[in-house]
């Protein structure tokens, strides 16, 4: 089961950083993105969120990757995922025209384009929150 907990830290990990280096040279699309949920968060902070959210999801796929500080790093992605399974599950649920402001998968294969829509967003960031969830708790996760 190690090994298990191992591959899926590396393959969270490099969705982490895809994700942040993809929003990493437009923290513009990125605060549009962050206004785009229709969340009550003040301008200011929503402004820093959109200059360092890249740089934290990048710290946190090298951290993950590396299994540098491993219950920090678990921790955080938890934390980040659980976020961003709340936002994306709102936005679907109230049915904002919005893209989930992540990765875009239909370059790999048009059908792939669903995870970037709310539902199908919120239903991948729901099933990465489970599995890193239920790997960490285990009792087989390397200490």
């Amino acid at each position: 089961m190690i090994w298990v907990w191992r591959i899926w830290r590396v393959f969270l990990g490099l969705i982490f950083l895809s994700a942040g280096w993809s929003k990493i040279d437009s923290p513009l699309a990125l605060l549009a993105d962050i206004y785009a949920y229709q969340i009550p968060i003040p301008d200011r902070l929503a402004e820093i969120l959109s200059v360092s959210l890249p740089w934290f999801e990048i710290g946190l796929g090298v951290g993950l990757v590396f299994g540098i500080l491993p219950r920090l790093t678990t921790s955080g992605a938890m934390g980040l995922l659980g976020i961003y399974t709340l936002l994306t599950a709102q936005a679907w649920w109230r049915e904002l025209p919005i893209e989930c402001g992540c990765m875009d998968f239909s370059g790999v294969h048009p059908a792939l384009a669903i995870l970037s829509t709310p539902a199908g967003a919120a239903l991948r960031n729901l099933f990465l929150l489970v599995v890193t969830s239920a790997l960490a708790f285990s009792k087989s996760k390397p200490r």
